[in-house]
C-alpha cells in the first residue's frame, strides 16, 4: 500500500472581498478576493497572480493564461474547460466539483494540490512537475501525463481510460483503485508501478502477452 503524504491545504482567510475581472490585465495581482457567479471569456493574459483567492461557480471560456500563479486558491463548482494554463505555478490549491475538460497545464509546477470529484477528460499535464498532488474520484479519460516529473502523486478511484503516461517513470505510482480498459505506458518505465490484477491483464494484453 502506498503511504499517503499530507497535502498542505490552501491558507485562505475568512475576510475575502468580492471581486470581478473588470481590471484584469497582464501581470495583474489579486489577493484576498472572492470571485463568485461570474465568467471570463476570449481573453489572453500573461503572468497574472491570484493569491488567497476563492472561485465559486466561475466560468473561464476560451481563456489563455501564460505563466499564471495560483497560490492558496480554491475552485468550487467552476468550469475552466479548454483554458490554457501553460507554465503555471500552482501551490496549495483545491479544485472541487470543477470541470477542466481539455484544459492545458503543460509544463506547469503543481504542488500541494487536490482535484476532488472533477471532470478533466482530455486535460494535459505533459512535461509538468507534480509534487504532493492527489486526484480523487476524478474523470481523466484520454488525459495526458506525458513525461511528467512527480513526487507523491495519487490517483484515488479515478477514471483513467486512454490516459497517456508515456515517458513517465511509473515506479511507486499506485493506480490500483482507479479504472481503465486501455492506457499508454512506456514499458521500460513500468517497473515498480502498483496495479490491480485486472489492470495488469490489460497491460499484458497490450504487450501481446497471452495468459491462460
Amino acid at each position: 500500500m502506498t503511504k499517503k503524504i499530507k497535502i498542505t491545504p490552501p491558507k485562505l482567510t475568512h475576510d475575502l472581498l468580492p471581486g470581478n475581472f473588470d481590471e484584469l490585465e497582464h501581470e495583474a495581482y489579486y489577493t484576498n478576493t472572492l470571485f463568485q457567479d461570474c465568467s471570463l471569456s476570449d481573453v489572453s493574459f500573461e503572468k497574472v497572480c491570484f493569491k488567497n483567492v476563492a472561485f465559486v461557480n466561475v466560468t473561464f471560456e476560451n481563456c489563455q493564461f501564460h505563466q499564471i500563479e495560483l497560490l492558496d486558491v480554491t475552485f468550487e463548482k467552476c468550469n475552466i474547460s479548454n483554458t490554457e494554463m501553460i507554465e503555471a505555478i500552482i501551490q496549495r490549491a483545491q479544485f472541487a466539483n470543477t470541470k477542466f475538460l481539455g484544459t492545458n497545464f503543460a509544463e506547469s509546477s503543481i504542488m500541494d494540490t487536490t482535484f476532488t470529484e472533477c471532470f478533466g477528460n482530455y486535460g494535459s499535464f505533459s512535461y509538468a512537475s507534480l509534487k504532493r498532488v492527489c486526484f480523487t474520484k476524478t474523470s481523466l479519460i484520454e488525459s495526458d501525463f506525458f513525461e511528467i516529473k512527480w513526487q507523491h502523486l495519487f490517483f484515488e478511484k479515478c477514471e483513467l481510460d486512454g490516459a497517456n503516461f508515456m515517458q513517465t517513470n511509473m515506479k511507486g505510482l499506485n493506480l490500483s483503485s482507479s479504472t481503465f480498459d486501455r492506457i499508454a505506458i512506456s514499458t521500460d518505465l513500468l517497473k515498480g508501478s502498483i496495479l490491480n490484477a485486472g489492470q495488469a491483464l490489460v497491460i499484458a494484453g497490450a504487450l501481446g502477452i497471452q495468459i491462460e
